[in-house]
């Protein structure tokens, strides 16, 4: 039933499949922690990406679902979420953090897109927008 529960999580949910090649690789990101990163990492390995928002409920009722997909072992891909905070109506870097924190999703793995580089080159126009 969970891998049941997975697959619809993966496929039925809304996709983005990209008309073009857009390197999002190069974009810097920051960890919850400040720590800034880039997708360059993941470079050549299958990669779940699922943008959100706080205010989005849809995405919110999902969280369980990628805290556990978060969590497994041997699943064959990475999976990371991306939030845009002060754009889209999401929440300031600050009190986005500060919100999260407070929640029980602690195999999820959030990377901050504060200029909002990543939702402007994938042209995402609502939640949640799902990558792989």
């Amino acid at each position: 039933m969970r891998k049941i529960l997975i697959a619809l999580l993966l496929f039925l949910s809304p996709l983005s499949f990209a008309q073009e090649k857009v390197s999002l690789a190069d974009i810097p990101l920051k960890t919850l922690d400040n720590q800034t990163v880039t997708l360059s990492q993941y470079q050549g390995k299958p990669l779940y990406i699922k943008m959100w928002a706080s205010w989005c409920p849809i995405c919110l009722a999902g969280l369980a679902e990628i805290d556990d997909l978060s969590a497994e072992k041997n699943r064959g891909f990475e999976v990371i979420t991306i939030v845009s905070p002060g754009h889209k109506g999401e929440k300031s870097p600050a009190d986005f953090i500060e919100w999260y924190k407070g929640l029980e999703y602690k195999n999820i793995k959030v990377l901050l897109d504060e200029n909002g580089d990543i939702i402007d080159r994938v042209h995402v126009r609502g939640y949640p927008f799902n990558l792989f």
